[in-house]
């Protein structure tokens, strides 16, 4: 009987063990639904689909993108968080998410609860106006906001760099903004042009064509230094304004628990993919910027980023 019982438990160890590897095995047999945090329509969006595509046609399965806008990302990484363990449902987030919108706003989740997997694209930011705006840059602005306190600027939601750049920089200059949430910058567009926000922070892949084609005015770059897309277009610094910077990583994360040779299996064909010369062409025609990380360097880039926002955020009011 006992040895009976050491053999069934010894069974059962040896099944757990194989189980996962034979799920990495067979993976993937079915599609891939693959979640982002904005709004359909979006750069991010855009830049989400075309890489499904290439992941599609990479693991012969459907991979299907589902926009869940809202809560500066929080509700899409909810419900990757609470989806099963199996590489089936996998997330696009950016870092700030998970680094300093826990520290403003009550999440269902922590960094732990997710499985990185990789770093794949870099979104820096920018400050616009219409381009029939009375300020050409900070120091026309600064004053123009003193003047009249509460001027909007659209956002993708608290915590989020498009929300702390903005935020961050009207507490450096002693001025008072007013911040308008959205679901995407799709969103943040429509009502920077259709004249209801004043402001309007976005990335800089959609700013881009809307500056070439004359309809805004980009006023600052929420980087370290000038961008090579947008080279007449100055940094914080460079206008006198030592506004801490959060430069947008987008990464791929899976529920925790997920098989380390699933999420090895997703990593390896997402990094052929951002490495390949035609689809680095394909990036580039959206703007957008490779950038890779693996899945160490994400977690400690979230960890850092929590660590150095915290007093900042505190500072500035925005946390207790």
């Amino acid at each position: 009987m006992k040895r009976a019982f050491l053999q069934g438990g010894l069974f059962g160890v040896l099944l757990a063990a194989v189980t996962p590897l034979a799920q990495a095995q067979d993976f993937p047999s079915k599609p891939i639904s693959l979640v982002h945090g904005l709004a359909v329509g979006g750069q991010v969006d855009t830049s989400v689909r075309v890489l499904a595509g290439a992941l599609s046609k990479k693991l012969n399965v459907p991979v299907i993108v589902q926009a869940k806008p809202g809560a500066g990302q929080a509700i899409a990484i909810t419900s990757i968080v609470r989806s099963a363990p199996d590489g089936y449902s996998i997330g696009h987030f950016y870092q700030g998410a998970l680094s300093t919108v826990p520290l403003m706003q009550p999440v269902n989740y922590t960094p732990e609860d997710l499985a990185p997997i990789l770093a794949w694209q870099m979104s820096p930011q920018v400050l616009a106006v219409r381009a029939d705006a009375p300020y050409r840059n900070l120091a026309e602005l600064v004053p123009a906001a003193k003047a009249s306190p509460g001027l909007t600027f659209g956002h993708n939601g608290k915590g989020s760099v498009t929300f702390l750049a903005p935020t961050l920089f009207a507490s450096v200059a002693g001025v008072s903004l007013q911040d308008v949430p959205f679901k995407g910058e799709a969103e943040t567009i429509a009502a920077l042009l259709g004249g209801h926000i004043q402001l309007g922070s976005l990335t800089q892949v959609a700013a881009a064509p809307l500056l070439e084609a004359g309809r805004i005015r980009i006023l600052v770059t929420f980087a370290k230094v000038r961008s090579p897309e947008l080279p007449t277009v100055p940094t914080f610094e460079e206008q006198g304004f030592k506004v801490p910077i959060q430069v947008p990583v987008g990464m791929l994360f899976a529920p925790k628990g997920t098989p380390e040779p699933i999420l090895k299996r997703l990593h390896d064909a997402v990094k052929e993919i951002i490495e390949d010369e035609r689809m680095k062409k394909e990036f580039a025609a959206l703007k957008q910027v490779i950038y890779y990380m693996d899945a160490q360097a994400i977690t400690e880039l979230i960890a850092t980023e929590r660590k150095t926002y915290m007093p900042i955020l505190k500072e500035a009011g925005l946390i207790k």
